[in-house]
């Protein structure tokens, strides 16, 4: 007797243990049926209508879980997870979130994006500029010979306070062991480093040999991924030369080098003097006017000839995609009220304390629309100009140029949106009907009608905008709606 009551005892901590799978609306009714069924089987079995013995209600309980899981599976599919149901705030964010995420990754991916677009360290080095020609500010292309670098060296003291030079060539390293690969690397001057303010213990002091300056990655593909120098020497064109790894958080290099081999003064002018490459140097702020965006200006006459350079903030140029973004951004939103109407709509005012929070989440929901649509077509306009390292004036011209269109028909998107939407429950309104006649336009209201699947109320848009109906009008129902929406849930008593 004692083991039937511990088993129907069981059979009833089952059925609640299952009832947490169902749906809070049914919960109640469907623990209800089921406690039934097993007081039913425990005190009223009613065998003599059975050919075959009832179940015990211990076993029989167990068949509560698969029913408890299969009502929730179909209550998913028909209403969506929590949260996230077709029409809500949480899917719309879930999938601009979900947009803003794709677009980090890709950042990621492309070292040109990830270099362009992430703040950093060089931006705390104000004095250091990017020597170049005239109007070709952020180019991609060397621009300076090595014979102007050498004359420069002695004829701009009062001007730069140190100088380097660096020229872009694709050699083959052999390893100590007998390992070759191609790399592009930049044959620098021996204080390059040194300006970059990149520490390795070989820039500071005469170079004896050359110095051979890897990144860590670059490195492990060469040593099959291992962190251990097991070759501390290289050979190009036939020269020794030394290895030597760069630090794990040094990215202010330019990106579109692998390593760097730092030269002395006489290995340098061996080079051809035709050849070109990207001079770096720190300015003296006395010999200069102040920049203009982040530009000074050099002039140089040579045999009655003057050249005119550009000299270009190293820290105004990683700051440059950033601020051709904010310059897209800010023409977009002038365009915007020419291309889309900019009120929300016509919304009751009610008095209660709800009023506040509700208006609080429909502005608070509309600007993490707008931010999270922000983030994206930064993220990935950057990412398609700075990505393929296209050139500077080309990638400034293509982030531009993509991030305009983008946002202004996002925002477009963003209200227009935010204008089908429930004020209370911010669920898209549904089912849109006609009302009203077009030759009744200025005795009665005509145009669309739309309303709130949960029974929230009522969205008036009329066809052609009159003086006494000029934009869209919420109208709230009473608590006498409820039952035309009976999934829904009652409008609070705030809103009525």
């Amino acid at each position: 007797m004692k083991r039937d009551r511990l088993a129907e005892v069981l059979a009833y901590a089952n059925v609640r243990a299952a009832s947490l799978l169902v749906p809070y609306a049914n919960r109640g009714g469907w623990r209800a049926e089921w406690n039934a069924e097993i007081y039913h089987l425990c005190h009223d079995a009613g065998t003599e209508f059975c050919e075959s013995p009832a179940p015990g209600p211990l076993e029989f309980s167990r068949g509560a879980f698969p029913d408890a899981f299969l009502l929730r599976r179909d209550d998913v599919r028909t209403h969506g997870l929590p949260g996230v149901q077709p029409g809500s705030a949480g899917r719309c964010a879930l999938m601009l979130a979900s947009l803003a995420a794709a677009a980090v990754v890709l950042c990621f991916i492309l070292p040109g994006a990830r270099h362009a677009l992430l703040p950093l360290h060089l931006t705390s080095i104000t004095d250091l500029v990017s020597i170049e020609p005239a109007g070709n500010a952020g180019a991609e292309s060397p621009g300076i010979s090595l014979q102007e670098y050498l004359e420069w060296r002695t004829d701009t003291e009062k001007l730069f306070s140190e100088l380097a030079w660096y020229h872009p060539a694709v050699k083959n390293v052999v390893l100590a062991r007998g390992r070759s690969t191609r790399l592009s690397i930049g044959i620098a001057s021996a204080n390059f480093l040194r300006l970059m303010r990149v520490p390795i213990a070989d820039d500071a002091a005469p170079l004896a040999e050359p110095v051979l300056v890897l990144t860590r990655p670059v490195w492990q593909s060469l040593n099959h991924s291992k962190e251990r120098m097991a070759d501390r020497f290289a050979d190009i064109d036939g020269q020794s030369v030394r290895i030597v790894l760069l630090p794990d958080d040094e990215d202010q290099l330019p990106n579109n080098m692998q390593a760097w081999l730092l030269v002395d003064q006489a290995t340098l002018q061996a080079l051809p003097a035709h050849a070109r490459g990207f001079a770096f140097a720190r300015i003296r702020s006395s010999a200069f006017p102040a920049p203009r965006a982040g530009v000074r200006i050099m002039f140089e006459t040579h045999y009655g000839v003057t050249h005119v350079f550009d000299c270009v903030s190293v820290s105004w140029l990683e700051w440059q995609p950033a601020s051709n973004f904010l310059f897209a951004l800010l023409l977009a939103c002038l365009a915007l009220p020419a291309t889309t109407a900019l009120p929300l709509g016509e919304y009751p005012r009610y008095r209660g304390r709800m009023v506040f929070s509700i208006t609080a989440r429909r502005w608070a929901f509309l600007v993490i629309k707008l931010l999270l649509l922000i983030a994206v077509v930064y993220l990935a306009t950057g990412s398609l100009a700075w990505g393929p390292a296209w050139g500077g004036s080309t990638s400034v011209f293509l982030q531009v140029i993509a991030a305009f269109p983008l946002l202004l028909f996002g925002f477009r998107w963003c209200l227009q949106d935010q204008r089908r939407r429930c004020p209370e429950c911010l669920r898209r309104l549904s089912s849109p009907a006609r009302v009203g006649q077009a030759s009744c336009n200025f005795l009665s209201w005509n145009g669309t009608e739309l309303f709130c699947v949960r029974g929230h109320g009522l969205l008036h848009i009329p066809e052609l905008p009159t003086s006494w109906f000029s934009t869209q009008r919420w109208l709230c129902l009473d608590s006498s709606w409820r039952c035309l929406f009976p999934d829904g849930c009652a409008p609070s008593p705030e809103m009525v």
